[in-house]
């Protein structure tokens, strides 16, 4: 492993739109790795003419492929952030001013969200310390869940006084493959758990009460509402996606009269 050497990894899938203005925010690392997760698109290309290394990755869900793209960099410290987030300038000379003198293994950073153009300050979205953006090789790894990873670090985590920009939301149709892929992983975490309808809908029923009220999701205006009601709307499916694995629904034969004007 490299003494000092610093680098910054970024995962990817179809992020044309917006992975060049991500890799030109982490030039001052001293090499951008692109793990591709599969992309159709632009995105190798740009990331290549940038001069970023790329490899590729299988994706096995964000907890496992993170851990597997971090066992693929040979460095002491390693930078990370996704493709639709922007690492200010403040965040950037913060982080370099950490690295002379780093009294910790790992440090979070919070990140502004943005739906639709504007940032969301309410909705649960911020504060937003989700997970370190610099962290030393071998004290820190992600949990195995394949959506909504935690972290384990084995030392010291602080917190760093700048913000990063994360372009979340850009056009509602990414809104509803996010919220699809999203059900779906979340169904394989919840694995064998017994559920039911009334069950499944207190939880989404909940989910949507915890955006929209709880946290204030009604001050960020319409998009406060879609953010609830897209959560709340994959919290419902996610449950019912385990019912429809555990009773069979997809294979259930329907018998079909001859006639729907047949009299009884």
């Amino acid at each position: 492993m490299q003494k000092n050497k610093v680098v910054a990894y970024v995962m990817t899938k179809n992020e044309e739109s917006i992975i060049g203005q991500c890799i030109d925010a982490l030039k001052w690392t001293g090499e951008i790795v692109i793990a591709d997760t599969g992309s159709t698109d632009k995105t190798i290309d740009i990331a290549k003419e940038k001069g970023c290394r790329v490899i590729h990755v299988d994706f096995k869900g964000f907890g496992p492929t993170r851990n597997e793209i971090i066992n693929q960099i040979d460095a002491e410290w390693i930078v990370c952030f996704d493709a639709d987030e922007i690492c200010t300038e403040g965040l950037a000379n913060e982080i370099l001013e950490v690295l002379k003198n780093p009294q910790a293994d790992a440090y979070l950073a919070n990140r502004l969200s943005y739906m639709l153009g504007n940032p969301i300050y309410h909705s649960g979205w911020f504060p937003d310390y989700r997970h370190a953006v610099l962290f030393r090789k071998g004290k820190y790894r992600y949990t195995e869940r394949t959506v909504h990873e935690s972290y384990i670090c084995d030392g010291k985590v602080e917190k760093l006084q700048e913000i990063f920009a994360h372009m979340s939301i850009r056009t509602l149709n990414q809104l509803m493959q996010k919220e699809a892929q999203y059900t779906r992983l979340g169904a394989e975490n919840l694995g064998h758990k017994k559920v039911s309808f009334p069950s499944a809908f207190c939880h989404a029923f909940w989910s949507f009460v915890r955006h929209y009220v709880i946290r204030k999701g009604f001050l960020d205006g319409w998009r406060g509402f879609l953010i609830a009601s897209s959560d709340a709307r994959s919290c419902l499916y996610k449950y019912l996606l385990v019912m429809e694995r555990q009773k069979g629904w997809s294979h259930l034969k329907v018998d079909i009269p001859r006639s729907y004007n047949q009299k009884k």
